[in-house]
């Protein structure tokens, strides 16, 4: 009776530190290209088909450890590729890891790690992360929520048929001097992440919006006719 209940805890130990689902979303086509790994334990999982418009398919590692991301193309002193931890708190169910460049870690990325699950953000709804240092009024047809800076997810959903709707961002001290507008296809079979970053082109506004979307139909049909993402790989 001892043994068996000593099995039953190390078991439930296992499954409660099993890395979760996870998929990727590369910020850009630099971070797409490059050879990337999801390490867990001694489960190792190449991330493959990145794309910086849609997030990769669902990987799912069967180590028991803290998940880790690994650069296959940067060494150590030792020839061993780099990595960089990836902390996901308990309550995020079903992580999406947002990988970015940054030229200060050794991996030359950061990553941002955000609860995809759709029973959370659900479908029809808008999530916005905001990217500026400032904090923004984000208005849809009649509907406005506050997107404060420092990438915390505020989430709008309109309800409702499929339809154009009015978008428009201000400053909240500024709300008078919209500093983003442009009319946006609601539909509730999409969800839609919306990174609001700096313009890197003043001729076309302070800001622009970055925007993944993600079909409910197109998803159910892909995962099931797409073989299962990349096998383990060896250490």
């Amino acid at each position: 009776m001892i043994l068996r209940c000593l099995a039953v805890l190390l078991l439930g130990h296992t499954l409660a530190a099993a890395a979760p689902p996870v998929r990727v979303l590369a910020w850009d086509q630099e971070v797409a290209a490059r050879p990337l790994a999801l390490v867990s334990g001694d489960s190792v999982v190449e991330i493959v088909d990145m794309h910086p418009e849609k997030r990769t398919a669902t990987f799912r590692l069967k180590g028991d450890g803290p998940l880790r991301l690994r650069a296959l193309d940067r060494k150590d002193a030792e020839g061993k590729p780099l990595e960089r931890a990836c902390a996901i708190p308990e309550t995020v169910t079903r992580p999406l890891l947002v990988l970015m460049p940054d030229k200060a870690d050794p991996t030359g990325l950061r990553v941002f790690v955000f609860n995809d699950d759709p029973a959370g953000f659900r479908w029809g709804s808008y999530r916005f992360l905001n990217a500026t240092p400032k904090e923004l009024v984000v208005q849809l047809e009649k509907k406005a929520v506050k997107v404060p800076a420092g990438w915390k997810p505020v989430d709008l959903d309109l309800g409702g048929e499929t339809r154009g709707v009015g978008a428009r961002v201000a400053l909240a001290d500024q709300l008078e001097k919209p500093i983003y507008s442009a009319v946006w296809e609601y539909d509730t079979g999409i969800r839609t992440i919306c990174f609001i970053v700096p313009s890197t082109d003043p001729r076309l506004g302070v800001l622009n919006m970055k925007a993944i979307p993600e079909d409910k139909r197109t998803l159910e049909l892909e995962e099931k006719t797409a073989p299962r993402p990349a096998a383990e790989s060896p250490r």
